[in-house]
């Protein structure tokens, strides 16, 4: 039997966690008034957070997914199994999905028989079991605070507990640095001033921190910043868990009359995959640094791998990835960039065997062009057995003006996707 969903444990007034509670939000303030911005103030504090609840749990990794507009996107994160900052995370399907629509904690004791996780990615980063718990504002959900361990059943009742509490910690943070957020700074300052004087003489003055104390601090803010500098440019392409969009693409066939003369296949013009559908979390770990990515409202159009500078040219297979020939390096291009360079198209014939069982349906093709424009080669991504072939003999005839990077020829990959269908 897979584990169910765990209910939400409603606060109690004996619930104290020792690592995160108000020490926390005071050290939120402090660094405010220090001069940190609010924004990275909030950061420095959530990346504590995580670490401690990763070590109050004994998780290998944590992180935490708060909402930014409709998405839900990594916060903050510790460990060598949890996804980079900036990652949006997987909102339709996966244990993160279900924790989302139940607002309910979500435990999984073995990613090898649980049905609700891609197995093959967990066992790609080395997962085994997890533990997610919702971050709630009253009755709205605004993120998701998670803890992966490399071992089955690593996790227990009072973890999720004590995980819960963390959970109205991040919920307590948020609502300080808002408050200190929309504080004037000049009150801030004459509340500071005035304070020692309207205390009582049995109360202890404020600490004031030691010169080594801040530089640490700005020395660890320095580090993050360096940190998510570095996960958008390498982490742009490492997803969350999940299965993957490519899979959920499956053609259904629709039922026809039997007298139907053979039509010609109407093509639709390929479309973009659309970001968050399926899995945005498909770990690529294999992922060179270096590259370029461009992003146009958070679709990717535009992607360029780096060359190494040693390795020799050669034909590429059709799932080959790297430097095309001459170490110029190979682009990926969005589906509609692709087709306004096609110069020369012819449409597939509808094959027989599939037109006398009523085939119909999208194929989606991997397409990669030369460097003089033709097709190379192709890779079926998903659509009918039936109707891959004909399309794929198709797409081999088409021509593209050819792309050039730094004034030089270049091959280039593209999605390519072919409607098939019957007349009513």
């Amino acid at each position: 039997m897979f584990p169910q969903p765990r209910s939400w444990s409603e606060p109690r007034e004996v619930d104290s966690n020792p690592l995160a509670q108000l020490d926390l939000v005071q050290a939120l303030e402090q660094q405010i008034d220090a001069g940190f911005p609010p924004g990275l103030a909030l950061d420095l504090v959530l990346n504590e957070l995580v670490v401690r609840a990763a070590t109050a749990t004994r998780a290998r990794s944590a992180a935490l997914a708060l909402k930014r507009g409709d998405e839900m996107v990594c916060r903050a994160a510790t460990g060598e199994h949890a996804p980079d900052l900036g990652i949006p995370l997987n909102t339709r399907d996966g244990l993160s999905g279900a924790c989302l629509r139940t607002h309910q904690s979500q435990l999984c004791l073995d990613t090898e028989t649980d049905s609700r996780v891609d197995a093959a990615a967990s066992r790609r980063l080395g997962i085994r079991s997890m533990l997610i718990v919702p971050v709630l504002e009253g009755d709205e959900l605004v993120g998701v605070l998670e803890v992966f361990a490399t071992d089955p059943a690593e996790f227990v009742d009072s973890d999720q507990n004590l995980l819960e509490i963390f959970a109205r910690d991040v919920t307590r943070i948020r609502r300080a640095a808002f408050e200190l957020e929309q504080r004037p700074l000049p009150s801030i300052q004459q509340a500071q001033v005035l304070q020692p004087l309207s205390m009582a003489p049995n109360l202890a003055l404020p600490r004031v921190r030691a010169p080594y104390e801040i530089w640490s601090l700005v020395l660890g803010g320095l580090a993050i910043l360096l940190a998510v500098a570095l996960s958008f440019m390498i982490g742009s392409r490492i997803g969350w868990l999940g299965p993957s969009s490519r899979g959920a693409r499956n053609p259904s066939p629709l039922p026809v009359a039997d007298s139907v003369k053979p039509p010609t296949p109407q093509v639709a013009p390929a479309k973009p995959p659309t970001p968050g559908s399926g899995s945005t979390a498909r770990a690529t770990s294999g992922a060179n640094a270096g590259g370029l990515v461009v992003y146009d409202k958070g679709k990717v159009v535009f992607r360029i791998k780096p060359a190494p500078p040693e390795t020799p040219s050669g034909p590429l297979s059709e799932t080959s990835a790297g430097p095309t020939t001459g170490g110029t390096a190979r682009v990926w291009l969005a589906p509609e960039l692709a087709e306004s360079r096609l110069r020369q198209r012819s449409e597939p014939q509808y094959p027989a065997d599939a037109l006398a069982a009523h085939r119909t349906g999208d194929v989606v093709l991997e397409v990669l062009v030369g460097a003089d424009g033709s097709v190379a080669s192709t890779r079926p991504v998903s659509g009918d057995p039936l109707l891959v072939a004909a399309a794929a003999d198709a797409v081999r005839t088409w021509r593209y003006e050819p792309y050039r990077v730094q004034g030089r020829p270049a091959e280039f990959q593209t999605d390519v996707t072919l409607k098939f269908s019957l007349p009513d």
